[in-house]
């Protein structure tokens, strides 16, 4: 939660929407696609501690965040992750260079390749310290805005 406070922070854009994208897969069944909620999925992947810390960030940072959204990407194909990303009006992947990809979760899907493929701005950023900085042109994953 500290990385994603100090990164927002020192953003200069005003009123960031904020993506935290995770890859995952759905089920090919219809009933289990039609009784899908991601408010459920949100809950078992990230927990109801950290969404509650997400909303408290959201109110801490004010006017520099309009939101904070955890959303789930399903697609196998690089047009439907272009087409999630316009959707949701992404500009930019914010990507901490520490980040590993987490397959804890057997419904988890890797990202990455169509981050690399994308021809969004992507922004690769460290924490040394609690300081933040940042390369750009390279992506591992997860904060889109």
């Amino acid at each position: 939660m500290e990385p994603l406070k100090a990164l927002l922070q020192f953003q200069n854009e005003d009123s960031l929407n904020v993506l935290l994208v995770h890859g995952i897969y759905l089920s090919n069944s219809i009933s289990d696609l039609l009784f899908f909620d991601q408010s459920d999925l949100k809950i078992e992947m990230a927990g109801k501690e950290f969404l509650n810390k997400l909303t408290e960030l959201e109110k801490e940072l004010g006017s520099k965040v309009k939101s904070i959204r955890v959303v789930f990407f399903s697609g196998f194909r690089q047009s439907s992750f272009d087409q999630f990303a316009e959707a949701n009006k992404v500009d930019r992947v914010i990507i901490p260079y520490e980040l590993e990809f987490d397959w804890s979760h057997k419904k988890s899907m890797d990202i990455l390749p169509f981050l690399h493929k994308s021809k969004i701005t992507k922004q690769l950023v460290a924490w040394d310290n609690n300081h933040y900085s940042s390369k750009s042109n390279q992506t591992y994953v997860t904060a889109l805005v």
